[in-house]
């Protein structure tokens, strides 16, 4: 499959690595009809490199994946959750960073260590526009400040990987860590694999769980609609934060102050109305916890019950990394504490449920028919049974993929009318 197909049949997960590699300058990332990034190619500037066919993580995903494995680690990685060395749950010891970020400030503690340490010189990572703070601004962070302005999950699409083309057009000799979701790493991995020179210059992979995939720009309209908020009124937006799980948070130009929605509109009432802005792409994808990231962070679902202010689950994958969570552990910048790994998998049924199914074994080729998002859950089109529940998994999926299908549909005359 060309990236051709890939925006033809509205597959691309709109990472942005095609657009940050591209020798030319030939790809831009802008937003379709549906609210996602997508591709755009100007056939006066492309030079046929087929570069952006070699990075994309939607094209030979899973052939890629095993090779990425060997690459990354030198080993074949466990089936659920990849390589790892430890699993551990944990927080800031700033008390101020915990309760503003996402779920415990993990992420945005070890990076600015890392950067005051002198373990990396900056982040490409991702903030919302000031001027625009409805729109996604990745970007490189070479401050403390800059690394906090960032702080916080985005539930909206971002192309993170197009700022590769700052790291591999820097001339001096600065480390950079990267922050990204399953697909942005993934993405990076193959890039470093065709210019040796990402593989030196990033010294530090941090991945973000992600569970269900990117969001429409057209949730975020829905929600405004929904409380009557203009979005030429809005300063400031944030996704969550305040606590855990967080309330979505907007400062409109007549209130400065924050106007605090429901904690469960940050997922636009997931899960029910958020499938109808999923990406047709993250169907496919059973990346939960980052296999290809140093160091993995997520929320504690189901496993710190009694939270309120926010805890991390933290899956270090190389020894490097676990070294570094420990030795901010001593110094007290951070508290830990082991998991063990079962009940991390057994915490999160759905995603693994979803991980190990033998689709994960099969490259599938979109088609553009109405059936296209229920591929997955045909059983001929999968690899030979790996489960001794294989046909009854099968069957639930199948299920499951008809009432997402189901929503897509409906999203689709529900986003005719938010347009209106």
């Amino acid at each position: 499959m060309k990236i051709e197909n890939i925006i033809k049949y509205h597959t691309c997960c709109g990472c942005g690595t095609c657009a940050g590699i591209c020798p030319n300058n030939a790809i831009e990332m802008k937003i379709n009809e549906r609210g996602f990034y997508e591709p755009c190619i100007d056939e006066e500037k492309c030079i046929h490199c087929n570069n952006c066919d070699k990075v994309c993580p939607q094209i030979n995903k899973i052939s890629d994946f095993s090779k990425l494995n060997e690459f990354v680690f030198g080993k074949t990685p466990d089936k659920v959750i990849g390589n790892y060395i430890n699993c551990y749950t944990g927080h800031s010891m700033d008390e101020n960073l915990r309760f503003e970020a996402s779920s415990g400030g993990m992420v945005t503690q070890i990076l600015i260590s890392a950067l005051e340490e002198g373990i990396i010189d900056g982040v490409m990572m991702t903030r919302m526009k000031e001027y625009n703070p409805l729109e996604p601004e990745p970007f490189i962070a070479r401050t403390k400040e800059e690394i906090i302005s960032a702080m916080g999950s985005k539930y909206c699409p971002v192309p993170a990987n197009i700022r590769l083309k700052e790291i591999i057009n820097s001339k001096d000799k600065g480390k950079f860590a990267i922050v990204g979701l399953p697909c942005h790493i993934l993405g990076v991995r193959k890039a470093e694999m065709l210019i040796p020179k990402l593989k030196e210059k990033i010294v530090l992979y941090c991945g973000i769980f992600c569970g269900w995939g990117s969001k429409s720009f057209l949730g975020t309209d829905y929600l405004l609609k929904k409380h009557k908020i203009r979005k030429e009124d809005i300063i400031d937006l944030k996704y969550r934060g305040k606590g855990w799980p967080g309330y979505l948070q907007i400062k409109t130009k007549d209130n400065p102050e924050n106007i605090i929605l429901s904690r469960y509109d940050h997922c636009y009432e997931y899960p029910i109305f958020g499938m109808f802005f999923k990406n047709k792409a993250c169907l496919s994808c059973s990346g939960y916890s980052n296999e290809l990231a140093d160091i993995s962070f997520g929320d504690a679902w189901g496993i710190e019950k009694n939270d309120s202010v926010g805890t991390s689950v933290i899956i270090t994958r190389t020894n490097f990394t676990d070294g570094l969570l420990n030795k901010l552990y001593s110094e007290k910048k951070i508290r830990i504490k082991k998991l063990d790994i079962d009940q991390f998998i057994s915490s999160k049924k759905t995603i693994t449920f979803k991980k190990t199914l033998p689709i994960k074994n099969t490259r599938i080729f979109y088609i553009n028919t109405w059936l296209s998002e229920c591929l997955y859950s045909i059983p001929f089109l999968n690899s030979l049974s790996t489960h001794p529940n294989y046909l009854l998994r099968c069957g639930f999926l199948g299920a499951f993929n008809f009432v997402i299908l189901i929503m897509h549909k409906i999203g689709r005359i529900l986003k005719w009318f938010i347009r209106k």
